[in-house]
């Protein structure tokens, strides 16, 4: 699983270890550990330009997706060595629904990268019940991370 992580802010210290944890347990669960995957933690002004530009929302969010079909040459798309895509997280956003939430940043940071892989593995949140699936994978997935990656 090559996992990039692009911090591209300064407001919060990146938990890689963390974060790398994270991921392979989610790629792990659904067959894609050699899936490659970026991760770039950016701040509000970065994330809604990207917002506004592919998806013509004029305001900041936590988290986009952005998936890719790219694979290694002789490789399938949905096989080995694929690319999944990238993950783009507003740590501005983050700190602010850690606060509001009262959960610790770190916690919120990985939940939103938990979120963003499960969009990049084709999950949606578009019915309560598509919500409430996710919703439990992210949790899941978190617990999993900061009890160090043991699956129970």
């Amino acid at each position: 699983m090559p996992l990039s992580i692009i911090d591209r802010q300064k407001r919060v210290r990146l938990d890689r270890r963390a974060l790398s944890r994270l991921v392979g347990l989610v790629l792990l669960e659904h067959g894609r550990v050699d899936a490659d995957l970026t991760v770039v933690a950016a701040g509000d002004e970065f994330v809604h330009g990207l917002n506004l530009a592919y998806r013509g929302v004029d305001a900041p969010t936590d988290v986009l997706s952005f998936g890719a079909a790219i694979a290694a040459p002789g490789a399938a798309p949905e096989g080995p060595e694929a690319v999944l895509g990238d993950i783009v997280i507003s740590t501005d956003r983050a700190l602010a629904q850690a606060r509001a939430h009262r959960v610790p940043t770190r916690r919120e940071i990985l939940k939103l990268v938990a979120h963003g892989a499960l969009h990049l593995l084709g999950y949606d949140h578009e019915t309560p019940r598509d919500r409430r699936r996710m919703t439990t994978l992210e949790n899941r997935y978190v617990r999993e991370t900061e009890a160090g990656g043991k699956r129970r």
